[in-house]
């Protein structure tokens, strides 16, 4: 289907925040971004492309953001316990752990062979950690990211605007490096006149040969000194063309420099006021505010703003419902296994639907969070699907909804665990064709 809308943005699946041994990072999904994190939370510092601007933003907006990215984290050193495991008992390798459809701990040599009763019995004693941690890395695997697919919702953010600021830049040019010259020899020190004792005086000789030793000594001195002041000059000759280039160059980047932080100033004095009225810095901190979302699922968004800034559309590519998980897994109670039972096809269009209307709610909170002079938009979710009479891939709306930011404000954001997705989205201007069983027909969107 042919976008509608003239800015598109493709945002990647997974979970943005990366907390390690080695500090926090982001995903690739959130592009040119540097991150900071303190005890007031994790921040970004996002450049908004063609616009020369990059501005700071939370990236754990959320709690269940922190969440997931603490999930995440222990993911990642179950991973390195398991590789551990294997470094110390290489006849692991050998082994093979796998589940039967209903959950089951099946455990196997190389060759496909079952284990002996007694090695078995050795191997879940002896393992029992480890192969705990691989039955809750399967049962992942079989649930899918269900936080993201059937609670999207509750990432949601309050339509009060987030306080976005220019994150000035610093100047990128390094400062010019002043070249090493060679410094000139200290001067000679002129000897000073001697004093004369009452014994030099009269002693006979004593003082001419005093004296005579003086004016060797001054003689020598200017001999060094004009040397010296040979030298000097010369130094200052060789030196004078490189000296002169190095300060102009270190003049010019001055210059620039001050150029650089004067634009950046004016740039940090003005952003709060583009962002209420250039619609290009607008809709590039809306993509860059996207982009910086977990996502369960690839999401292909394209959108508008009107000229004034207030009014927005939007469309959102939703997933299909068979990547949704056709089953759901716990660990057992009592044994290492897992219970794998199918869910019924009523519970998968019902979870398909909350999680559709999650994903809208949470586009309408990013947008009247980032934007601050947005009043209205209308988001429309549409989806392919198999058209039984001509074989063809058709893609067909699912929904649309017209959303004034004051309506909006009416959900408790502060208890959102109890808001249900599917009727929240009742609230506003709605066109959809829904049964009760979460099943969709196709409807003409609104706009």
């Amino acid at each position: 289907m042919a976008f509608r809308f003239r800015n598109s943005i493709r945002i990647a699946p997974g979970i943005r925040l990366n907390l390690g041994k080695r500090g926090v990072s982001v995903s690739a999904g959130v592009r040119g971004a540097t991150v900071t994190a303190g005890s007031k939370g994790v921040y970004g510092n996002l450049g908004l492309p063609g616009t020369g601007l990059s501005y700071r933003t939370r990236l754990d907006k959320s709690v269940n953001q922190r969440k997931r990215a603490e999930q995440e984290e222990k993911r990642q050193n179950r991973l390195e316990r398991q590789q551990v495991a294997l470094e110390n008992n290489p006849d692991l390798a050998e082994l093979t752990l796998d589940l039967d459809e209903k959950g089951n701990l099946l455990l196997s040599t190389a060759n496909g062979a079952p284990l002996a009763n007694e090695e078995r019995r050795k191997l879940l004693l002896n393992f029992n950690a480890e192969i705990q941690e691989w039955l809750e890395e399967q049962m992942e695997i079989i649930n899918g990211d269900i936080d993201l697919l059937v609670n999207p919702h509750l990432d949601i953010l309050t339509p009060d605007t987030t306080s976005l600021r220019h994150q000035i830049e610093p100047f990128p040019e390094p400062h010019p490096e002043q070249p090493k010259f060679a410094e000139a020899p200290k001067a000679p020190v002129k000897p000073n006149a001697p004093e004369l004792t009452w014994k030099d005086k009269i002693i006979p000789g004593r003082k001419a040969k005093i004296l005579t030793e003086w004016q060797a000594q001054v003689k020598a001195w200017q001999e060094a000194y004009q040397a010296w002041e040979a030298e000097k000059a010369r130094l200052e000759t060789e030196q004078a063309e490189p000296r002169a280039a190095y300060q102009a160059e270190l003049t010019a980047w001055r210059e620039r420099k001050q150029v650089h932080d004067i634009e950046q100033r004016e740039l940090a004095d003005t952003f709060a006021d583009r962002l209420k009225s250039d619609t290009q810095v607008m809709t590039e901190v809306l993509k860059a505010e996207l982009n910086a979302l977990d996502w369960a699922r690839e999401t292909l968004i394209d959108f508008e703003l009107d000229e004034s800034g207030k009014y927005l559309k939007l469309d959102v590519d939703l997933p299909e419902i068979a990547t949704f998980p056709t089953q759901e897994a716990r660990m057992g109670v009592r044994d290492l296994r897992l219970v794998i039972t199918d869910k019924s096809t009523t519970q998968i269009h019902r979870e398909y639907a909350r999680h559709v209307h999650g994903v809208v709610l949470r586009l309408i909170s990013t947008a009247f969070h980032t934007l601050p002079n947005l009043e209205e938009l209308i988001v429309s979710g549409y989806s392919q699907c198999l058209n039984s009479a001509t074989g063809q891939i058709e893609s067909n709306y699912l929904f649309s909804a017209g959303v004034k930011r004051a309506v909006f404000a009416g959900i408790n954001f502060h208890n959102l665990k109890e808001v249900d997705p599917v009727i929240a989205l009742e609230r506003f201007e709605l066109v959809r064709n829904m049964s009760t069983t979460g099943t969709f027909g196709p409807i003409k969107p609104l706009g």
